[in-house]
């Protein structure tokens, strides 16, 4: 049942990511339909990120202190309800409450979701690393199958049809997880380091999480709208370009788990961290295909960054207290959702006269992607242990 435990998991996450990209979407069939504006719509999206970001916390403390499998079933019936409401929305108000049901749902997966993942697997960096190309392939699909059902059918049913996946998936998910137990991992597996040294850990992976957060939730909400601007193409052939675009980019986390344990992680963070800076100012002076491939090389870097931070995370913390800190670090990321969100309804309503829409924002988030440089500088170094992975207790599942 492990086998199968672990693959639901990895499809977790990719729902996880593919409803909360539905709304970014679907509002370029919202806007037709109520006579709404783009910016206008966004705001109103950007509650749901704010629950999603703030869900975070209490999810992972019930993660750790309840039952981290009915968190898990709550993730699956929740989202898949809400998403099922959102379809029936017919005001404003309605739309909204369902985002933000849908947000706060979602918040339940990566605190719980990777805890999960990095107790009941043996090579860690590879599962996190396969995990989280799960989710950026679910990220991905979001774009073009919410464009196409949106094209086809309605932006009703970019919302119904996941929701009713989600609700038979979480069905499965009760059946498998009853008999899988979950494998204590052997506190000789950590990392020894000083109080003072995981300190200053936790607090880079905090600056980096949050500013990498940013570019994250802003880039993956943005991308639509940016290549509809760029191209004259169908909102279908505008879907399946950024589905491209994710999909490349998804594979940068299978790179970084098998580079993990050969290579520094922090040489490594200070690597794609650079990059994300770098893009982020290529992008700023560029248009049409080039733009397309400076972001590109943007979203794969982004992704590159997020196992690096959870891989360290898992190795210094306890399992009592590890679904807490990465609840920590994902409310962290997540709450800038609605602040991306801002940023870009801003920046899209106030454009320059000699460059595109979203010029500024670019620039703006290479300046804060400079900081999380300042952070990795800071992070302590790593020592080598010779102490290897020893023999796990299974605990009971729960």
């Amino acid at each position: 049942m492990h086998k199968y435990h672990f693959q639901l998991m990895n499809l977790g996450h990719a729902l996880n990511h593919f409803f909360i990209l539905i709304f970014p979407t679907a509002i370029l069939g919202i806007q037709q339909d109520w006579g709404m504006s783009y910016d206008e719509l966004l705001r109103l999206g950007s509650l749901g990120m704010l629950a999603y970001g703030l869900g975070s916390l209490p999810s992972g403390w019930l993660g750790d202190r309840w039952s981290k499998r009915a968190m898990m079933l709550l993730f699956f019936f929740g989202m898949g309800i809400a998403a099922i409401f959102t379809a029936l929305a017919q005001t404003p108000f309605q739309l909204s409450i369902g985002v933000i049901a849908i947000g706060l749902f979602a918040s339940i997966y990566h605190p719980v979701g990777i805890a999960l993942v990095f107790a009941t697997t043996e090579k860690t960096g590879r599962a996190i690393a396969i995990n989280g190309l799960a989710g950026n392939i679910g990220l991905a699909c979001a774009a073009a199958v919410t464009a196409y059902l949106t094209q086809t059918i309605n932006w009703q049913s970019a919302f119904f049809i996941p929701g009713i996946l989600c609700v038979l998936i979480g069905m499965v998910y009760g059946r498998v997880s009853k008999d899988v137990s979950y494998k204590q991992q052997n506190k000789t597996q950590q990392t020894p380091v000083s109080q003072n040294q995981l300190l200053r850990l936790l607090l880079a992976i905090a600056i980096i999480a949050t500013f990498g957060g940013l570019v994250f939730q802003t880039i993956t909400a943005a991308l639509p709208k940016i290549l509809q601007d760029t191209f004259t193409l169908p909102l279908s052939q505008i879907g399946l370009l950024a589905t491209g675009i994710f999909t490349l980019a998804a594979f940068a986390q299978l790179i970084i788990g098998e580079l993990i344990d050969r290579i520094s992680a922090k040489r490594l963070l200070f690597c794609v961290v650079g990059g994300q800076t770098s893009f982020l100012l290529l992008a700023s002076f560029t248009s049409g295909w080039m733009l397309v491939l400076c972001l590109t090389g943007l979203v794969f870097s982004t992704y590159a960054q997020i196992p690096i931070n959870d891989w360290l995370i898992g190795k210094s913390t306890s399992d009592k207290w590890r679904s807490t800190v990465y609840a920590v670090k994902y409310m962290l990321s997540f709450t800038t959702g609605p602040i991306a969100y801002w940023l870009i309804a801003y920046s899209y309503s106030t454009p320059s006269e000699t460059a595109s829409h979203f010029s500024s924002l670019y620039w703006l988030l290479a300046g804060v992607m400079c900081l999380s440089m300042a952070a990795v500088v800071f992070m302590p170094g790593e020592k080598t242990s010779s102490v290897k992975q020893s023999t796990r207790s299974v605990v009971p599942n729960r």
